[in-house]
C-alpha cells in the first residue's frame, strides 16, 4: 500500500517531458520488499523474545522456596513481630587483592548512610561474611527494608581493591519487569535471575537425616 501510494504520487508530480526511468521503479519496489521483510522479521523476533521470557519466568518459579547465592550487594531486613525475630540477608565478599584497610557502608533505599564499619587487613581470594546487626551507627534499630552494602577497600599502596560480592537468601517469588526476570528474595529485594550462581534446597529439621540438593550455574 505504501509503495502504491508513492507510485501514484510520483506519476502525479513527475515532469511529462522527463519521466522517471522504469529502473528506478524496480529499484524502489525491491527496497520496499526488503523493508517489509525486515518489519516481519522484527515482529517475529519480538514474539520469540516474549515467548522466551515467558518460558524463563515459568522455569524460574521452580526456584521458589530454595536458597540462592546471587551476585550483588542488595540485602534485606525483615522483622517477624509474632515470633519477635529479625532476619537479615547474608552478604559475603572476596577481595581480589590483599586489603590493608577499608570501610563497609550500609545505605538505605534513599542512599542515606545508615551504618559504617571499619575493615582491617584481609587476605586476597578469601571469602568474608558481613553480618549487619540491623542497627545504625548510633545503635538505634533500623527500619525494615532493602539496603545496599558498599565496600571501600584499599591495599598497602592506597589503591582501591575490587571484591567479588554475593548475597545468600531464600526465593519467595518471581517477577517479570520489562522482559527481565527477577527473583523476589525473603529480604524484600529483587535480583536478576541471570545473576544466580547457586541454588540449594534448604535442609529441614526432622528425626531423619535431612537431604539437600545443589545446582550451580
Amino acid at each position: 500500500n505504501a509503495f502504491m501510494l508513492l507510485l501514484v504520487t510520483q506519476f502525479k508530480y513527475q515532469d511529462p517531458l522527463n519521466p522517471m526511468d522504469d529502473k528506478e521503479f524496480v529499484s524502489q519496489m525491491a527496497q520496499f520488499s526488503s523493508l517489509e521483510q525486515l518489519i516481519n522479521l522484527n515482529t517475529s523476533m519480538s514474539s520469540l523474545t516474549t515467548a522466551t521470557n515467558n518460558e524463563q519466568m515459568i522455569n524460574a518459579t521452580s526456584y521458589i522456596g530454595k536458597e540462592v547465592t546471587v551476585s550483588g550487594n542488595s540485602i534485606g531486613k525483615v522483622t517477624d513481630t509474632t515470633a519477635k525475630t529479625t532476619s537479615i540477608t547474608k552478604f559475603r565478599y572476596a577481595p581480589n587483592d590483599t586489603v590493608a584497610s577499608g570501610t563497609i557502608t550500609v545505605r538505605d533505599a534513599d542512599n542515606n548512610v545508615i551504618y559504617t564499619e571499619t575493615v582491617g587487613a584481609k587476605a586476597s581470594g578469601t571469602t568474608y561474611e558481613f553480618n549487619w546487626s540491623g542497627k545504625d551507627s548510633s545503635g538505634a534499630v533500623a527500619a525494615d527494608g532493602v539496603y545496599t552494602v558498599n565496600l571501600a577497600l584499599l591495599n598497602a599502596k592506597g589503591e582501591a581493591v575490587i571484591a567479588d560480592q554475593v548475597v545468600d537468601a531464600k526465593v519467595t517469588g518471581v517477577v517479570n519487569n520489562n522482559n527481565t526476570v527477577y527473583l523476589g528474595l525473603d529480604g524484600g529485594q529483587l535480583m536478576e535471575l541471570s545473576k544466580v550462581r547457586q541454588v540449594t534446597v534448604p535442609t529441614t529439621t526432622s528425626t531423619d537425616t535431612p537431604g539437600s540438593g545443589t545446582t550451580t550455574s
